[in-house]
């Protein structure tokens, strides 16, 4: 049995996650998510399965699956993990999304190609890695999946996307990424990040991909913010 450090109360934990049973019991999981796109759906309005941007404008992605909520900790363990390189905090979160994701896609015939997000070269010099390689990483272990690092790339670094409005948010991502490898994509993708918050990011890399043939694109984060 691995005996570990829980990173967020320094206890002692064997757990898979690599946290307490405490701690991962009382991380917030999301409550009434949309099945397109997983924003939170409001409890007050009538109960349906869909947001009202999906239902007017879906994503190019056919669905987003996240395993928590954006909110006190778990925005402050991502940012512990993005900004500050807590690796231990990366991987027990990485480890919470990975067994969400457990037997997803047991039953389909062709296993999806993981597909993190790219970072720009310049985040990658400032940063010294791309978190959302890392938990693409875990989940490609801990699911048996496969996971292709150099399948697309960054050709440009852009500005974060908050408090951008649509018209510049589909500007600043406009021919951001590219693929790197000719030929027929993944008949199915999934991409890989960190924090979806506007879904511009991932909708534009699942526009190319969908461009390319990829029939079936799927999206799964730490977190979304609603």
């Amino acid at each position: 049995m691995n005996i570990q450090e829980c990173p967020l109360c320094g206890g002692t934990t064997a757990g898979q996650t690599g946290l307490c049973t405490e701690c991962e019991a009382d991380l917030p999981r999301p409550l009434r998510p949309c099945k397109r796109c997983s924003v939170e759906l409001p409890f007050n309005g009538p109960w349906r399965d869909y947001c009202d941007g999906c239902l007017l404008e879906p994503p190019s992605f056919d669905r987003c699956l996240s395993a928590l909520r954006y909110e006190f900790p778990v925005r402050e363990l991502i940012a512990s993990f993005k900004f500050r390189a807590d690796f231990a905090t990366g991987r027990a979160l990485a480890q919470v999304l990975a067994q969400h994701l457990t037997h997803e896609w047991d039953d389909l015939a062709e296993s999806p190609v993981l597909i993190p997000v790219p970072l720009h070269s310049s985040r990658i010099r400032e940063r010294g890695f791309n978190q959302s390689a890392l938990i693409a990483q875990t989940i490609a272990s801990s699911c048996g999946l496969t996971l292709n690092l150099q399948h697309c790339r960054r050709l440009r670094a852009t500005t974060t996307q908050r408090g951008l409005r649509a018209s510049e948010r589909d500007s600043n991502l406009r021919q951001a990424f590219a693929l790197t490898k000719p030929g027929p994509t993944p008949v199915h993708v999934v991409i890989v990040d960190d924090v979806v918050t506007t879904m511009a990011t991932v909708d534009a890399l699942a526009r190319l991909y969908r461009q390319s043939g990829t029939r079936r694109i799927d999206v799964v984060c730490l977190a979304r913010v609603s």
